[in-house]
């Protein structure tokens, strides 16, 4: 239902002005086919006035019905962003209208391509904005940091975190390429200016940044592998450069080779809701 409610409202108006007009043009036909029969004549005048009362009524009942799904749509644009307000309570204006208009994107997105699982949609908020910016918690990027986000999917945690953190610079990279079209039209309905996606496997890209963010990717020995390549030498923030890494379930046999470097902060530190509290995990190793 909610779906129904924040995707199809246009929908729902131009379905009922549709049929209102089928309606009519089926009168029109008729009463045509009467003034023929009986070498008679309706003026447009006529017609109108045989029909004004019909049309007010109907825009009447049509702008309260529209009236009461959008002010119902926004209540739950609302309740989406109240969890994010909750955590991140000095978001500029901006940056919540821009969070705010993640819902319906992706939700336009998710009916062409399969961008976030569709079970998982009305979750979009919990499960993907705000466990992006988890990261956030543990690091306040200065400004002019430049991150990578490797294997990005449809934008996390990279767009949640190029939002928070606007005079930083993002480079998103995924080897899908409908995923990266996903990225940039989203990141350009948005407004955000300090972000760029591009097609392109890890191997590829030979760029040097401060920090790499990844979101349940692969394996981190793995991972460590690749962009081993892709940090710079110089040091601009409080935590060394390094991975950012979301990861779920236990790590012990993942992280075994970097057990004495790697640091994992359980996301229940940061948010209290009952999904961070199930093996939820921001690992961080430096480079």
């Amino acid at each position: 239902m909610h779906s129904l409610i924040r995707n199809d409202v246009a929908t729902l108006q131009g379905v009922l002005t549709e049929r209102l007009g089928n309606g009519l043009q089926n009168r029109v036909e008729r009463l045509d086919s009467a003034r023929h029969l009986n070498k008679g004549s309706f003026s447009t005048s006529f017609l109108f006035c045989l029909y004004k009362p019909r049309l007010e009524s109907f825009f009447i009942e049509t702008t309260c019905f529209l009236s009461f799904f959008s002010n119902f749509a926004t209540t739950i644009t609302e309740d989406n962003m109240d969890i994010i307000n909750k955590y991140f309570p000095n978001l500029t204006d901006r940056q919540k209208e821009q969070i705010a208009q993640l819902d319906a994107l992706y939700r336009e997105w998710n009916a062409k391509i399969n961008v976030i699982s569709r079970k998982d949609i009305d979750n979009l908020y919990e499960h993907h904005v705000l466990h992006s910016m988890a990261i956030a918690k543990a690091i306040n990027f200065k400004d002019r940091t430049e991150i990578l986000d490797f294997g990005c999917g449809g934008g996390f945690p990279g767009i949640p975190l190029a939002i928070l953190f606007p005079e930083c610079r993002f480079k998103l990279i995924d080897g899908t390429g409908k995923k990266i079209r996903v990225c940039n039209e989203v990141a350009e309905a948005i407004g955000l200016k300090n972000l760029k996606a591009e097609h392109l496997r890890g191997e590829e890209e030979k760029g040097k940044y401060d920090f790499v963010v990844s979101r349940a990717v692969m394996q981190l020995p793995d991972l460590m592998k690749i962009i081993k390549k892709n940090f710079k030498k110089t040091q601009q923030n409080a935590l060394p450069n390094g991975l950012l890494c979301l990861k779920g379930g236990n790590l012990n046999e993942e992280l075994k080779s970097y057990s004495r470097v790697a640091e994992i902060t359980p996301l229940s530190t940061f948010f209290d809701e009952e999904w961070f509290a199930q093996d939820k995990q921001l690992v961080y190793v430096p480079c």
